[in-house]
C-alpha cells in the first residue's frame, strides 16, 4: 500500500487465487461463506544485513562489470521460490557455466544478491554507493526478478544502436524460447544504477502464474519447473557473457531504467 502522508493508513491484506477460488465457488452453489482474518504482520526494528556478490574479473578490462542478480528476501508466508530464490540462483548458475567452460570475458562478470527488496530496497542502494565514483565502469545491470517460469527475453532501456546489438544477442536465445528483445528494463534493485546512467535489463518469462504464487504461501519450490529453470539459465548466460565480452559498450536510452513490478 502507498498512502499520501497526510491520510490516515488502514490495514491491507491479500487473499490468495486459491482461497478466493474456493470462496466463489461455495457462493456459487449457495453455501453461506464466513471469513476468519487473522492479521500478525508488523514492521521489526532495522537489522544489519548484507548483498552476496560474488564474480568473474575481467581478462583486460577488470574495472568494468556487468552485474546480474535479483534479491535474496522474500515475503515471509512462502519459501520465496519463484519471487526471487530462483532467479538468484539462475544468476549464479548462469556465472558457474561461464566458469566452468574456461571462458574469461573482457569485462568482470558479477552476481549479486541483494537483500531488503522487499521493504526498502536498501540492498540496491548499498550497492550503489558501494560502486561510488566507479559507477561509469558499470557497463550493464540485469535484473530477474519475474520468478523462473519459461523465459521470453529480455527488456532494455538502451538507445536504438544499443538494441540492434541486443537483438542480435537475441538471436543465439531463439533456440530456449528467449530471443525477445523490446525497450524498457529495469527492476527495483537496479533502480539506483539506472537512474545514475547505467544501461538495465530485465529477463521476461512468460509470466502466466508468477501473479498466482506471488507473495503467498504458494510460492514454493515445487513451482519451479527444471526445465524451465535451465532455459533461464542459458538466456542469463549467454546474454551476461556477451555483454561483458563483446567489444563495444551499451548505452542507455534516456530515462531508460524502470523501478517496480517485474515485466510481462
Amino acid at each position: 500500500m502507498n498512502y499520501d502522508e497526510n491520510q490516515p493508513k488502514i490495514p491491507a491484506a491479500a487473499v490468495s487465487p486459491e482461497d478466493a477460488m474456493m470462496m466463489a465457488r461455495l457462493v456459487g452453489e449457495g453455501v453461506p461463506v464466513k471469513v476468519h482474518l487473522e492479521m500478525a504482520a508488523h514492521q521489526e526494528p532495522d537489522a544489519d544485513s548484507g548483498d552476496v556478490i560474488g564474480e568473474i574479473p575481467g581478462r583486460e578490462h577488470p574495472e568494468e562489470v556487468v552485474v546480474m542478480g535479483g534479491h535474496i528476501d522474500s515475503w515471509d508466508v512462502g519459501q520465496g521460490a519463484q519471487d526471487d530464490g530462483a532467479s538468484i540462483i539462475a544468476c549464479l548458475e548462469a556465472a558457474a557455466i561461464v566458469k566452468k567452460l574456461g571462458l574469461q570475458p573482457r569485462r568482470t562478470l558479477r552476481v549479486a544478491f541483494w537483500v531488503n527488496e522487499e521493504n526498502g530496497g536498501r540492498g540496491g542502494i548499498a550497492y550503489r554507493e558501494f560502486v561510488g565514483s566507479d559507477i561509469k565502469n558499470q557497463v550493464a545491470a540485469i535484473e530477474m526478478d519475474g520468478g523462473a517460469e519459461s523465459p521470453r527475453g529480455f527488456g532494455a532501456g538502451v538507445d536504438a544502436n544499443s538494441m540492434e546489438m541486443l537483438k542480435q544477442i537475441g538471436k543465439l536465445l531463439e533456440r530456449v524460447g528467449a530471443g525477445e528483445i523490446t525497450p524498457g528494463g529495469g527492476g527495483s534493485d537496479i533502480g539506483p544504477l539506472l537512474r545514475d546512467g547505467v544501461p538495465g535489463l530485465g529477463e521476461r518469462t512468460v509470466g502466466t502464474h508468477y501473479f498466482d504464487w506471488h507473495h503467498t504461501e504458494a510460492d514454493t519450490l515445487d513451482k519451479v519447473n527444471p526445465d524451465d529453470f535451465r532455459k533461464n539459465v542459458a538466456a542469463l548466460a549467454v546474454m551476461g557473457y556477451a555483454l561483458a565480452d563483446m567489444p563495444e559498450r551499451l548505452t542507455a536510452a534516456p530515462g531508460g531504467g524502470r523501478r517496480g513490478a517485474p515485466q510481462q
